[in-house]
């Protein structure tokens, strides 16, 4: 085994265990939470790394501002991607760079991010260049206008609205320029299979494998650290033990590159409606905003007993307590499935709220923080 997979199993393992073992959710026997795959869970992972002492950095990364907040007397870093919404109004662009995905697997089933969705007049790939994830919608959560803009900046200009209503109305954070990287085909052999599905077939690819392969394609692909490498599946899923890992985010070995990896998929897989286009790429970009993993991962107050967590985790991940909570954004006549995502407040213990409306989510799910997990 190389040393890179063997850190994607220790690291995996690790963040698995501590939020209370969702190796176990994953392998144990549940009621299905979908009709087509045996004792299938929907959920989303991360994968820290702890870069080499003296790793060489980067020429150019992606922005990263820091702050603290204190609770019950400790005092807990985080780290998110742009600047400061505090030191006023500043624009950070992100380039986006899109590594389409093929699967081919061994009964003859094919995959790919760019083929036509089924039941669908567009491509994986086209959907989501168009989606509100990349194009301007305009949001207006309990009516406040948060700005006419891409989804996961809007939810970020929400999370800090007491800075960005008043000091930094003008405070951004978008992906752009976009790029697309060529077809990338990936034989998953024995580490894949497939099951019928309500319309495409769903394909199951074992996660350390695929994410051997996507650490070297930072490399083979010549993609900047600067820049957020986006890996798009095709009703294509990641497995530990057991399905289904709809995304994850995580870095190269140095700590230097993050990027994320997600499904975009057919309605009706599983028994949440919302999972489905792209809801699984909205959870993920909204993690690698508020906890890139540069340079090291966000540790909050413990949560959990909610969402995807049926036990206790102690990391700052936006869209794991919401796991499959969505909701329908129009653009150009095709109804998107963003997921809701979570303020800072919420974790931070915070009350009242200092994020728009004084909620704790972007679709007011809490009405207020939880107690310490225990």
């Amino acid at each position: 085994m190389s040393k890179s997979k063997t850190l994607v199993v220790v690291s995996l393992c690790f963040i698995l265990f501590a939020s209370l073992s969702l190796a176990q959710k994953i392998t144990k026997t549940v009621p299905a939470d979908s009709p087509y795959i045996q004792g299938a869970k929907p959920m989303f992972a991360v994968i820290p790394r702890t870069p080499a002492p003296g790793a060489a950095q980067p020429d150019a990364q992606v922005p990263i501002w820091t702050n603290t907040f204190t609770f019950n007397g400790q005092t807990f870093t985080y780290h998110m991607v742009g600047t400061d919404p505090a030191l006023g109004s500043k624009t950070s662009r992100i380039p986006l760079v899109i590594v389409p995905l093929k699967f081919d697997f061994v009964d003859g089933t094919s995959l790919s991010a760019t083929q036509r969705v089924c039941g669908d007049t567009k491509t994986t790939l086209t959907r989501v260049k168009t989606s509100p994830l990349l194009k301007k919608v305009a949001f207006t959560p309990g009516g406040t206008n948060v700005g006419t803009t891409q989804y996961v900046d809007a939810f970020q200009r929400a999370n800090f609205w007491s800075q960005v209503s008043t000091t930094s109305p003008n405070y951004h954070v978008l992906l752009a320029p976009i790029q697309v990287k060529p077809l990338q085909t990936i034989t998953a052999g024995a580490a894949g299979t497939t099951v019928a599905g309500p319309c495409a077939r769903i394909g199951e690819v074992d996660i350390n494998f695929f994410d051997t392969i996507a650490m070297s394609m930072l490399t083979t692909l010549n993609i900047p650290a600067n820049t957020l490498p986006l890996f798009l599946s095709y009703n294509t899923f990641w497995t530990f033990g057991g399905c289904c890992i709809l995304g994850y985010h995580s870095t190269d070995n140095a700590g230097t590159q993050a990027y994320a990896v997600g499904a975009y998929n057919d309605p009706g897989i599983f028994s949440k409606p919302g999972i489905r286009d792209i809801h699984a790429l909205s959870h993920e970009i909204g993690e690698w905003m508020d906890d890139p993993l540069i340079p090291s991962q966000n540790i909050v107050p413990a949560w959990g007993h909610i969402g995807q967590v049926s036990g206790c985790q102690n990391n700052l991940e936006v869209g794991d307590p919401v796991t499959g909570s969505a909701f329908n954004v129009t653009l150009n006549g095709f109804t998107y499935h963003p997921e809701d995502l979570v303020f800072l407040p919420w974790f931070a213990r915070i009350s009242p709220s200092t994020s728009v409306n004084g909620w704790y989510t972007f679709l007011n799910a809490f009405a207020a923080p939880q107690a310490v997990c225990q």
